[in-house]
């Protein structure tokens, strides 16, 4: 199978099983190779910095994931081969992250407009079998045109300075070389990382009300 016939489908409660699934330790497929990540159910960038993260178990995190989805408060993309998840974007409206900038150890970009249109991208998890088969462009080119389509003015993502390293967990943000392919530029740096911004064309988003219903999942 190939990127060709991937599918790429927006989080909703109605996808929570397959989700969790996706992460579960004892069968998922995402940290399957990693298995000291296998705890965070993509919760890291959701949690404050008040809290101690590593005091956070895996049931702990479960249960907040399957609730924030449930409830429609999660936002991401999973990539499906047939009925398999094989990959995941954590992208969503900042909003709906309000602590992925402090986690990132970044200072929050300029805003000028409000929150809920402007979007963050902070986490990929392809499972180990489908790595370098396209499957993070699939999930990113779906992500940025259902972003478009919301509504979504612009797009920051995170990528490290990672050089030649390939280890999948030094490139989780995406890949720079990913998201320069994608017309997203510079805006600032860290020692760690580069920030990159898209800009969505204007005659490419949704301007009417379903917005904010969109956003919230309805």
């Amino acid at each position: 199978m190939t990127s060709a016939t991937l599918r790429v489908e927006r989080l909703s409660p109605a996808k929570r099983a397959d989700y969790l699934a996706f992460f579960d330790h004892e069968r998922g497929a995402a940290f399957s190779d990693n298995p000291g990540w296998a705890r965070c159910y993509c919760q890291f960038y959701r949690t404050a910095r008040a809290i101690d993260w590593k005091a956070s178990t895996g049931v702990q995190n479960r249960a907040a994931a399957s609730a924030s989805v449930a409830c429609g408060e999660a936002e991401g993309y999973l990539a499906k081969a047939g009925d398999e998840t094989v990959g995941w974007l954590h992208a969503a409206p900042r909003h709906k992250l309000p602590h992925a900038f402090e986690r990132l150890g970044v200072d929050p970009t300029p805003l000028d407009l409000p929150p809920q249109d402007a979007a963050v991208i902070v986490c990929f998890v392809i499972a180990p079998a489908w790595r370098r088969r396209g499957v993070a462009s699939a999930l990113l080119d779906g992500a940025l045109a259902d972003l478009a389509a919301r509504g979504i003015a612009f797009v920051d993502a995170f990528p490290f300075k990672a050089g030649d390293s390939t280890s999948a967990a030094d490139h989780y943000h995406g890949p720079a070389s990913l998201f320069a392919s994608r017309g997203f530029e510079p805006v600032a740096q860290t020692g760690d990382l580069t920030v990159v911004r898209k800009h969505l064309a204007p005659e490419t988003r949704c301007q009417t009300p379903s917005r904010s219903e969109d956003r919230n999942g309805v």
